[in-house]
C-alpha cells in the first residue's frame, strides 16, 4: 500500500528509511546532514547503479531498525533510469518480505541528480510496490510535486480507499509462566490470521538484536499495545523488573504524551483483572483472557476501532409533540 506524504521521511517512525545516494556511494549535502545529525550508518563502499543495500541503525535511530540507500544515480553518468528504479523497489519488496517491515519511508528516487520525471517515478512505485502489504510512505517535499502527485487518481488509489489498512499491534507480556506464553503465541497467530501485524518477539526478534532497543522500536511504532496482564506481569511492571520493566517505563511516558483519551494500551487480563493488573493500568477499561477465548471479535473490535454503538434512530412523534406542548 502506498501513500503520498508531504515532507521528509525523516519526519514519521517506520521500520525502514530509504536514502538516495550514487553507485559510487556518495550522497547529496542534505543528505549527508541527516546522516550525521541522525547518527546513520554512511554506505560503506559502492554499489551497483540500480541496487538498494540495506544496513542496521544498531539502535542509534530510533525512528528506524533499518536505512536503505538505493543507488539511484549512475556515477558515471550523473542520471538515472526508472529500470533502476524498478530494480530498487523490488529489491525493497525482497528485503521487507525476509526482515518483516511493515513500514517503510521512501523518497521519489532519480527524481534530483538522476532528472527523472517526479510522475512517473510514482507511478512505478505503484507499479512494483502497490499491491504489497506493507505501507510504503512517499514523501515529497517539493508543495508543486507534491499537489500534482496527490491530484492523480490512478485506480490503484481508488481501491486503496476501500482498504483498511493491517494495524500494527505490539504484545507485552511476561515470559514467566509458560502457559502464558503458549496462549500468547496462539493469540498472536489468531491476530494475525484475522488482518493484524501482531509483533511478538517470538516472530520479529532477532539474534544480534538489542532487546531494550527493539522493545522501544515495537512500542514507538504501534498503533495499539496488548499488556497480557498475569500476577508475574503486574509485579514486574510495579517493581520496574526485567523487560516488562523497561516497557512500563516507556508506556508511561507515551500515556502521558497521549493523554486521557488515549486508547493505544489494552489491558488484556489472564486471571483475576484487579489482582494481575499493573498498578498504573488499573483505572482502565481491560478486557479478559475469557472473553478473547469465547470470541476473538471482542478485541478485533478494539483494535480496528469499530464503533459498536448503535445508529441513533429518529426522535419518537409523541416526544416531539410533548416537547411542543400538544397533547396527545
Amino acid at each position: 500500500m502506498i501513500k503520498i506524504k508531504r515532507g521528509s521521511v525523516f519526519d514519521e517512525k517506520c521500520d525502514l528509511i530509504v536514502l538516495p545516494c550514487s553507485s559510487s556511494g556518495s550522497v547529496t549535502s542534505w543528505v549527508k546532514g541527516e546522516i550525521e545529525q541522525n547518527n546513520l550508518p554512511y554506505p560503506s563502499a559502492s554499489l551497483p547503479f540500480g541496487q538498494l543495500r540495506v544496513l542496521s541503525t544498531e539502535a542509534r535511530y530510533t525512528k528506524a531498525d533499518y536505512v536503505g540507500y538505493a543507488a539511484s544515480v549512475d556515477a558515471n553518468t550523473t542520471s538515472s533510469e526508472l529500470l533502476a528504479i524498478e530494480q530498487i523497489a523490488s529489491d525493497l519488496i525482497s528485503f521487507c518480505k525476509q526482515n518483516d517491515c511493515s513500514i517503510v519511508n521512501i523518497p521519489l528516487l532519480g527524481t534530483g541528480a538522476g532528472s527523472l520525471d517526479p510522475v512517473e517515478v510514482f507511478n512505478t512505485y505503484e507499479r512494483v510496490i502497490g499491491n504489497e502489504n506493507f505501507t510504503v510512505n512517499v514523501y515529497i517535499p517539493d508543495k508543486n510535486i507534491y499537489q500534482l502527485i496527490s491530484g492523480k487518481e490512478p485506480a490503484s488509489r481508488h481501491h486503496e480507499e476501500i482498504v483498511i489498512e493491517h494495524p500494527r499491534v505490539f504484545i507485552s507480556y511476561s515470559w514467566k509462566d509458560d502457559s502464558v506464553k503458549s496462549w500468547t503465541f496462539e493469540l498472536a497467530k489468531r491476530l494475525c490470521a484475522n488482518g493484524v501485524d501482531a509483533r511478538l518477539d517470538r516472530f520479529h526478534l532477532k539474534p544480534g538484536m538489542d532487546l531494550p532497543q527493539w522493545m522501544t522500536n515495537e512500542l514507538i511504532k504501534a498503533s495499539k499495545v496488548l499488556l497480557i496482564c498475569d500476577s508475574h506481569y503486574a509485579e514486574k511492571a510495579d517493581m520496574r523488573k526485567a523487560g516488562v520493566g523497561w516497557e512500563t517505563m516507556i508506556i508511561q511516558g507515551d500515556m502521558m504524551l497521549q493523554g486521557e483519551m488515549n486508547t493505544k494500551y489494552i489491558v488484556v487480563a489472564y486471571g483475576d483483572f484487579e489482582k494481575n493488573t499493573p498498578i498504573y493500568m488499573k483505572s482502565k477499561l481491560g478486557i479478559s483472557k475469557s472473553e478473547i477465548d469465547t470470541d476473538i471479535n471482542s478485541l478485533l473490535q478494539h483494535i480496528f476501532e469499530i464503533d459498536t454503538a448503535p445508529e441513533i434512530g429518529e426522535i419518537p412523534e409523541w416526544v416531539k409533540k410533548r416537547k411542543m406542548g400538544a397533547k396527545i
